[in-house]
């Protein structure tokens, strides 16, 4: 008897202190990770230029000692394109949780300003082609004027260089159709210019409004029929989530597609020149940084920057109806697909 209470007691007494020491174990690795800055990332969509700078943003967080798990929490939020799932995450995302969000896209950075009035995050915005023309508060005129919690990157490339570009791959080339959607305050920055290049340069462009991906393969086939000689796909992302349904209507009319968003080339457009969103990922990475060593938001300018990334794509030359050529200047500085 004295034996088994003996044995009884030792395992007792092993499973006290195997608890004990798991109990101490999960404590530290609570205050450890509590101690730690929470960072969100909040994307609009799965479209490769948000990606990039995506992808931009988290190398260079690494490279300059910021690393997940270790030395920050970094949690990753996708709308997958739907403006109720965005202002829902929004709202999630800045009741304070999370030191620092980071907003990728347009639609992105109104949808946290709404959420975060009152400035419980700081807020870093980017891949954003003119953040004063989103209705947050930013003023183009002076780079300090911006709500005290918010700062960031805009990338605005004037449609005029497509344009010109354009003329010199084929100066017979005088209409250009543009699918846009009305809702995202970037795109219509992107076609306001657009109108006022072509008045300037003398050649047109068709509009046609789109509120959603199913309709811009349809809205493309009508811009065909009413003769336009090339395709413009700008800042729009609700159109560049249709790059494959622009480049298969364009086919049909024998017309080539030619984008702001240089990594659509590869899905088929002729000729790219835009921003370069994985190195404006990595800037919106250095301002995340700032913030993080406690910089005050409120002192630090928005940047106006533009890392620009050319492509071009000879594949898509083969069955256009009219001559175009591609210049030996746009090879030289672009990336190529055959």
């Amino acid at each position: 008897m004295f034996n088994l209470l003996r044995r009884l007691w030792l395992g007792l007494t092993l499973i006290v202190a195997t608890s004990g020491f798991l109990l101490l174990s999960d404590m530290k690795q609570r205050a450890s990770t509590s101690t730690i800055p929470k960072v969100a990332v909040f994307t609009f969509s799965s479209l490769k230029a948000l990606d990039d700078g995506v992808r931009g943003f988290s190398d260079r967080l690494k490279e300059i000692g910021y690393v997940d798990g270790k030395t920050v929490q970094v949690q990753i939020f996708n709308a997958e394109n739907d403006v109720t799932t965005a202002n829902s995450i929004a709202k999630q995302i800045t009741t304070g949780e999370y030191g620092v969000v980071v907003s990728v896209s347009t639609n992105c950075l109104q949808a946290v300003a709404a959420a975060n009035r009152d400035g419980k995050a700081k807020h870093v915005f980017g891949v954003v082609a003119d953040p004063s023309v989103a209705k947050v508060g930013v003023n183009r005129e002076n780079p300090l004027d911006h709500p005290k919690h918010m700062v960031g990157i805009g990338t605005l490339m004037p449609p005029k260089e497509i344009l010109q570009a354009a003329v010199k791959m084929n100066p017979r080339a005088k209409k250009f159709g543009l699918p846009w959607n009305p809702s995202q305050a970037n795109s219509e920055r992107f076609t306001t210019m657009a109108r006022a290049a072509a008045k300037e340069m003398g050649i047109e462009i068709l509009e046609v409004a789109v509120d959603n991906t199913a309709a811009v393969g349809e809205s493309v086939s009508s811009l065909v029929s009413r003769g336009a000689d090339a395709i413009l796909v700008l800042g729009d992302v609700t159109v560049a989530l249709a790059i494959d349904a622009v480049v298969a209507e364009a086919k049909k009319g024998k017309i080539p597609v030619l984008t702001l968003l240089p990594e659509t080339v590869g899905r088929g457009a002729l000729y790219g020149a835009g921003a370069d969103f994985y190195n404006v990922g990595r800037q919106m990475a250095d301002l995340t940084a700032r913030v993080l060593r406690g910089e005050d938001t409120a002192k630090i300018p928005i940047l106006y920057d533009l890392p620009i990334t050319n492509a071009v794509n000879f594949k898509a030359l083969e069955g256009l109806k009219d001559r175009w050529v591609l210049p030996e200047d746009f090879v030289a500085k672009a990336k190529v697909y055959r």
